[in-house]
């Protein structure tokens, strides 16, 4: 991973392109912020410095569980003739649902890294967390403790040829849309409507250097809580409560 810096651009970047989903507008691109959302900014996990802390299954941060990619997808790698050995990692395939998060294999799935500033995720990829050009080449998956309706990512590093591409899902695993923005700045994604479906989200890039994330945001999560009873499950519980309550009437006359 070749060390740029931060990419400290806001708002919607040069080269954004849509792809993929439902309805081109599923999922706006949006201006990040971080007011009223929940941040994980990676600083309640362990961290070091290069390659980082591995963890080499799921780990949960401020409320979201991360892992590789989801049940389903598949992380391949790719030519390309930007990067020393030639090789990308990039996410095909699509989940099997229900959505459901999948690891990577041992020292190839996340670290946590500490460049001295802040904690930060780097997805290590099939050349593994202590590979230079491994080191945040992978992918990641995110998911929420229940749907969102926003979810917005700091990109650190990045600034060369190539794109990153999310892919935003439900709790079925159906594929709500795809998006692919420049791989610097800072991006935000508002469901349309206010929404809240996005179960989680999987990312993956193909900038040569690698990327890392931090100050992922969200917005609270969709709970349910079983829904309202139809007008005819109403009446049928009203039947049943006078029942209930007919049948008391006569134990209690029976005793008398």
């Amino acid at each position: 991973m070749r060390i740029r810096g931060f990419a400290a651009a806001l708002g919607l970047a040069a080269g954004i392109g849509l792809s993929g989903g439902a309805s081109a507008a599923a999922i706006d691109i949006v201006a990040y912020t971080g007011a009223g959302n929940t941040v994980i900014d990676f600083e309640d996990v362990a961290a070091s410095g290069y390659p980082g802390t591995v963890y080499n299954g799921l780990f949960t941060s401020r409320g979201a569980t991360f892992g590789e990619r989801f049940q389903g997808q598949t992380l391949t790698t790719v030519p390309d003739a930007f990067t020393p050995d030639g090789l990308l990692d990039v996410l095909s395939g699509a989940p099997t649902g229900p959505l459901t998060l999948v690891a990577g294999a041992a020292s190839q799935n996340q670290a946590v890294g500490n460049d001295g500033l802040t904690h930060n995720l780097i997805p290590c990829g099939a050349r593994g967390c202590a590979h230079p050009n491994g080191y945040g080449e992978g992918a990641f998956a995110v998911m929420f403790s229940g749907p969102v309706s926003y979810f917005g990512f700091q990109q650190l590093y990045g600034g060369g040829p190539g794109q990153t591409t999310l892919d935003f899902f439900n709790t079925s695993g159906a594929l709500i849309q795809r998006i692919t923005v420049a791989p610097f700045g800072n991006f935000g994604f508002a469901r349309a409507g206010g929404l809240k479906d996005i179960a989680g989200v999987s990312v993956f890039t193909t900038d040569p250097g690698g990327l890392g994330y931090d100050n992922l945001v969200y917005d609270a999560p969709l709970v349910t809580t079983g829904g309202v009873p139809e007008p005819g499950a109403w009446a049928l519980m009203i039947a049943g409560f006078g029942l209930a309550g007919a049948a008391l009437r006569r134990r209690r006359t029976a005793a008398a």
